[in-house]
């Protein structure tokens, strides 16, 4: 009885994985490691002691590598490049290309202004396109976080007052 029930309990136990890798993973032969790692690749093979034979890695013939990089180009062949002489070919059609001191604009010949060489002294005031009036300027208040408020005056000047004291631009 004690036989059958031994031999019922390894059924039952290796019922999952079955019995091959339960027996596998629980008893060894004499002699073998049971923690070994298992595989039977090259280095296994090598790791075991076995002879190999491989076909060894020979070199090929010829020069696998590339030729020094191009030069890099100077300011001169750029310049020629960009006005089509040497390296773009054809040198004869220059017509898409703006001359020196050449113009270009949109429209016809209404449209140009007179270019000049400065910038205008001021820009014009675009603020009374959006509401703005001169005529109602008033006092900045700013106030912080130490209980005084910043004002800057119409004029530009800048103050600081005592945040209990009403500014004497509020009070109108």
């Amino acid at each position: 009885m004690r036989k059958a029930a031994l031999l019922g309990a390894c059924l039952m136990m290796s019922g999952c994985s079955g019995f091959g890798k339960y027996v596998s993973d629980t008893a060894s032969l004499p002699g073998e490691n049971p923690n070994a790692p298992a595989g039977s690749d090259l280095n296994m093979r090598r790791i075991n002691g076995y002879s190999t034979a491989e076909t060894p890695i020979l070199p090929q013939g010829g020069d696998i590598w590339p030729g020094p990089p191009a030069p890099l180009p100077t300011l001169e062949d750029v310049e020629k490049d960009r006005i089509g002489t040497v390296l773009g070919g054809g040198g004869a059609d220059t017509g898409s290309i703006l001359p020196d001191g050449g113009e270009m604009g949109l429209g016809g010949e209404a449209d140009k202004e007179p270019a000049s060489g400065k910038l205008p002294d001021a820009e014009p005031d675009a603020a009374g396109k959006y509401g703005a009036k001169r005529g109602n300027a008033s006092t900045i208040e700013i106030p912080n976080g130490d209980g005084t408020v910043t004002l800057i005056h119409p004029d530009g000047s800048v103050s600081t007052v005592n945040g209990k004291q009403k500014p004497a631009a509020s009070q109108h």
